[in-house]
């Protein structure tokens, strides 16, 4: 199996710690976010390669992580146009790099060793990691779903403001895919959405028209909201910092 880490992003809002090194390098617990994931991904046993796409200090990356972590092959793709470009671009440049079974991952996050856990058991042509929507605590992507298949994605810049979302679910940026729906569909439409549409978008937006279309079993895995923290400011940084795991 494969791994990919989305980490080519400047990560603006954790300034200070970014301006001297990219966001997958802000240490929480004392070590840097790359390495809990690469730990994460070394003790499931089913990672042989993991895939880096680097932008903003790619360098520092690469020479932090080398070729080679606890027994797993690492392999770097540089985003030449992380400034311009967002999250959907970085998966895009990873389509010809992967030919089984894959994860994706973003590089802000922490998280116990039951999430890799949860996510590595899930069957589906696309498992999405995800805790129900706290919309006190949570912000960003959300997914309706019944019975446990994925029904509806929306990013935050779409979702309905006057609506209370209590059904919905929020996604923890983590998410498996096997590998016939990743190289016939997920990577295809990627292509075509990034040959045609805007590179400051997301790859959420693709597999969001995916789920629409209701052709592929794409389920949860639910893991609870205090098993993980996303990184994305100085806040999210202290909570991580001063949690029990």
């Amino acid at each position: 199996m494969y791994a990919i880490i989305l980490a080519a992003g400047k990560g603006s809002r954790l300034q200070p710690f970014t301006e001297t090194m990219p966001k997958c390098m802000v240490e929480i617990k004392n070590k840097p976010l790359i390495f809990h994931t690469l730990d994460h991904l070394s003790a499931s046993g089913k990672v042989d390669k993991v895939i880096i796409v680097c932008g903003y200090m790619a360098d520092m990356v690469q020479d932090s992580v080398g070729g080679s972590y606890q027994g797993m092959e690492i392999e770097y793709i540089i985003n030449q146009n992380y400034e311009t470009t967002n999250n959907v671009y970085s998966l895009y440049l990873a389509k010809d790099y992967v030919n089984a079974d894959c994860l994706l991952l973003e590089c802000d996050l922490y998280y116990q060793k039951n999430v890799m856990d949860m996510i590595m058991s899930g069957e589906a042509d696309c498992n999405i990691l995800v805790s129900p929507y706290n919309k006190d605590t949570m912000d960003g992507t959300i997914i309706l779903a019944e019975n446990g298949q994925a029904r509806e994605l929306l990013i935050k810049a779409h979702q309905d403001t006057s609506r209370d979302y209590g059904d919905a679910y929020k996604t923890v940026n983590i998410y498996k895919f096997q590998q016939d729906f990743l190289t016939r569909k997920l990577m295809p439409a990627l292509e075509l959405y990034v040959k045609t549409g805007n590179l400051q978008s997301y790859y959420e937006l693709v597999l969001g028209s995916l789920i629409y279309f209701r052709n592929d079993n794409i389920q949860l895995c639910v893991v609870d909201e205090r098993s993980w923290y996303e990184i994305d400011d100085y806040k999210d940084y202290e909570r991580a910092n001063q949690s029990l795991f």
